[in-house]
């Protein structure tokens, strides 16, 4: 951090830029919402899908290995 002495003469100035960012703020926080609930709602139908689907059934195992060949 950088002190800065005060001289007379010297003019200083604060520039307050609380009403241009609040609006960028609430613009990111919106875009990181939408993202989130977008994931979201992606990892909900990806995991609905995966739910439903029916199991793949396997052949049953013939009793002997030359009817099987």
């Amino acid at each position: 951090m950088w002190d800065v002495i005060p001289q007379p003469g010297l003019a200083s100035a604060v520039v307050d830029f609380t009403n241009e960012l609040s609006l960028l703020t609430v613009s990111l926080l919106g875009l990181v919402g939408l993202s989130a609930g977008m994931i979201i709602l992606l990892a909900l139908r990806h995991y609905r899908a995966q739910r439903t689907q029916p199991a793949a059934q396997t052949a049953p195992a013939p009793a002997d290995r030359r009817k099987a060949a």
